[in-house]
């Protein structure tokens, strides 16, 4: 993670508010799943969920939800929706 990044991270306070940003996402299915074959499968689901969010359009990842910061505008996932959407998809 970069300087710039790690700083706005902190200034969102992301860890306080129990929310993660896409980095964070991908980086915990990373380390939480156990096949490769299950990492890419998952991680790529989750870019095209982020990517359609993004832009704007309907994601067809009903269960992932997420919410965009006040100030910043990212797309941020709260971290128990994280985790339950990646238990449910395993």
């Amino acid at each position: 993670m970069g300087i710039r990044s790690a700083l706005k991270k902190e200034l969102m306070n992301l860890d306080a508010l129990g929310l993660m940003t896409a980095d964070d996402v991908r980086a915990y299915l990373n380390a939480h799943l156990k096949r490769a074959k299950d990492k890419i499968a998952l991680i790529s689901r989750f870019n095209t969920h982020h990517s359609q969010v993004q832009a704007g359009l309907p994601s067809t990842e009903k269960g992932l939800k997420f919410e965009r910061h006040r100030l910043f505008k990212d797309v941020l996932y709260p971290k128990s929706v994280v985790q339950k959407w990646a238990a449910q998809t395993q």
